[in-house]
């Protein structure tokens, strides 16, 4: 076990990309003080930080002694520079998407792409793997530490969606493949009901620049939606 320096102060390493710091501070610091230093060492601004230490830590004001960090610790930092910023932007972009791109997506975008007819032609063959207990129908429920399964993708194959949220990881595994998709790389979230079928849903991934980039999944559990949202997102309210 860690055990806690009697001075009040730890030492923890903060990993970022492939860097690593090496950091020695007074417990009664705080989640913002860490996140000033962690701009300085990386120059990823504080309001584009996703600290990671057994969760996201979102709060400011507490301490580091509240968040029980300790000792040899490993803190992840989810972000991009503002040098990395600025090589996205200069990234030509395709005419068939808006020329910026939006963390809490409008409705009127949501609806369009929700209703392309590639949806209706995956609904129309494939049907859910099981039912929803009713005791989670309306309910939104944090994900699962293991598998969602029996959803299916757009070229109509079972899928298993993992998502390793301390390592900002989406996996997704179909038969004798893997895929692995960053959530921090993700440009925006679109979901809609499924009709005929209460408690499923199907969503989607932007991935790039273009509507050719996201990833459709469909009849996941409904309870479930707003989790891989607040994944994404980084807010952890449900």
């Amino acid at each position: 076990m860690n055990i806690l320096d009697t001075n009040n102060q730890i030492t923890f390493t903060l990993k970022y990309k492939k860097q690593s710091h090496v950091l020695t501070m007074e417990l009664d610091d705080t989640i913002g003080d860490l996140k000033s230093i962690a701009e300085e060492k990386t120059q990823v601004p504080k309001s584009l930080q996703k600290l990671i230490y057994n969760r996201i830590q979102k709060n400011d004001r507490k301490t580091l002694k509240q968040a029980r960090l300790r000792n040899k610790a490993k803190v992840l930092l989810i972000g991009n520079s503002l040098q990395e910023i600025a090589k996205t932007n200069l990234t030509p972009i395709e005419k068939d998407v808006e020329d910026q791109s939006s963390w809490k997506v409008n409705s009127e975008k949501n609806t369009e792409f929700c209703n392309l007819q590639i949806h209706k032609k995956i609904l129309n063959k494939r049907q859910p793997g099981y039912g929803i207990p009713q005791k989670y129908k309306g309910k939104h429920l944090r994900l699962p530490k293991r598998s969602i399964r029996d959803v299916w993708n757009e070229d109509g194959q079972r899928v298993q969606l993992t998502f390793k949220v301390n390592h900002d990881q989406l996996y997704i595994r179909s038969f004798g493949q893997k895929l692995v998709v960053k959530l921090d790389l993700i440009k925006d979230f679109y979901s809609q009901e499924i009709e005929n079928y209460d408690g499923y849903s199907y969503f989607g991934l932007q991935t790039g620049y273009t509507t050719k980039s996201i990833l459709w999944f469909y009849y996941v559990p409904s309870h479930y939606i707003r989790g891989i949202r607040n994944a994404i997102l980084g807010d952890w309210k449900i």
